[in-house]
């Protein structure tokens, strides 16, 4: 069954959560960009079963969507308005999640934490944070042009955090490639044989003026800026931000190493 946000019943849920607030309007975006894969897919489907009953003309699009349906492959026109996958039960679990947070976020509120996987757009979903920061700060004269993003990585999982982050926000669901993690000392340590990707816990994404980030301190472990990337393909279109992780060696050690976060392994 294919579920269709209806567009007013989605305008009056915002204005009651708060429809000015930047990572809401981000929020009723996404559920824009949803809503198109939400459509095409049930039309799809829907003029599949009638061509198939002969009713209509089977046309070469529906052709191509059978074959592609019949091999687990998905159809290139759902592809184009929405996302890779390698096979359609992937494809097909990644719209039913997407779904559900944007329908939680919608009805009951903001999540606590937030499947960064699950955007269209994360690089808007980091700008609304920063934004939202920009504006507590209002006072202390923070600027957003003057923002950066901050990320802190934590020792909850994620079905350990039931409270949203005082200011910022929880992600989840980024894998480490190229080494592991150490969850008890936060830091990054090298991957055990046979371990391709690890998983990484919570992550505190929050933003912060220039001017007020701190200098490393004496005796502090190494900042390592690594790379976070949509999917597997490493390039700039796929690029969202630089994740801060700890480590012990020299930043260097796991730039060799090609170290680097991924929002999806498939």
């Amino acid at each position: 069954v294919v579920l269709v946000l209806v567009k007013l019943h989605v305008t009056e849920c915002f204005k009651k959560i708060g429809q000015r607030q930047p990572l809401n309007i981000f929020a009723a975006q996404e559920i824009d960009r949803l809503q198109v894969v939400l459509v095409l897919v049930k039309r799809t489907l829907q003029d599949l079963k009638l061509a198939i009953a002969g009713t209509i003309v089977m046309s070469a699009e529906l052709q191509e969507a059978l074959d592609n349906l019949v091999d687990a492959r998905v159809p290139s026109r759902w592809v184009a308005v929405s996302w890779p996958a390698p096979n359609m039960g992937l494809w097909f679990s990644e719209l039913v999640q997407r779904y559900h947070q944007l329908n939680d976020w919608m009805e009951k509120d903001r999540p606590p934490k937030y499947w960064l996987t699950g955007f269209f757009n994360p690089q808007g979903f980091l700008t609304s944070v920063r934004q939202e920061v920009c504006r507590a700060h209002a006072r202390d004269g923070w600027s957003l042009d003057g923002m950066q993003t901050k990320s802190d990585v934590l020792k909850q999982e994620k079905h350990e955090v039931e409270r949203g982050a005082a200011e910022g926000v929880y992600i989840y669901g980024l894998f480490l490639e190229g080494c592991s993690w150490d969850k008890p000392r936060q830091k990054c340590k090298e991957s055990a044989p046979k371990e391709m990707v690890k998983e990484l816990p919570v992550v505190h994404v929050t933003g912060i003026e220039a001017s007020h980030r701190q200098g490393r301190k004496k005796g502090d472990l190494n900042k390592f800026m690594c790379p976070v990337y949509k999917y597997p393909a490493r390039n700039d279109i796929n690029w969202i931000f630089d994740c801060e992780l700890n480590c012990e060696e020299e930043v260097h050690h796991w730039i060799m190493r090609g170290v680097a976060l991924l929002c999806t392994t498939d």
